[in-house]
């Protein structure tokens, strides 16, 4: 199975499988609200009430949106002159936002539940081959 790279909040690197991620970013991005904000940022980095005045959302809506897109990994965030910029993290993005097409898995990164998800299934995969292991010594 092939394994992508996940860069945590906390700068950690870590391996995950590929799968269910398409409902989340589709989710995700049938949100008027979150795609007026991409297409927002896709010129130049904007602050949140930027984004707010230009897309005419008061600025608590866009901020949460900005975290949901920031937490799936499609925007990034930098602070400067005492103000945080939003800016897409790859401009690929904005041909499948404009034509509303499906977002290819290159582009996708992995939510951070999705990797709880994962680890907690790996783990209970591992927990069920030692119990087997374990059972099969115990009758020899």
């Amino acid at each position: 199975m092939e394994k992508y790279l996940y860069e945590t909040r906390s700068n950690l690197y870590m391996h995950i499988p590929p799968h269910l991620f398409d409902e989340i970013v589709h989710k995700a991005l049938s949100s008027d609200i979150r795609r007026g904000v991409l297409i927002s940022i896709s010129q130049k980095p904007k602050y949140l009430s930027e984004i707010a005045k230009e897309i005419k959302k008061k600025p608590q809506t866009v901020d949460f949106h900005l975290k949901v897109l920031e937490e799936i990994g499609l925007i990034e965030s930098d602070w400067k002159e005492g103000k945080k910029y939003y800016a897409l993290k790859d401009k690929k993005i904005l041909h499948f936002l404009r034509e509303r097409k499906p977002i290819p898995a290159n582009l996708r990164p992995k939510p951070p539940h999705e990797i709880v998800l994962d680890a907690w299934n790996d783990l209970g995969k591992k927990l069920n081959r030692i119990e087997k292991k374990l059972d099969q010594l115990l009758e020899k």
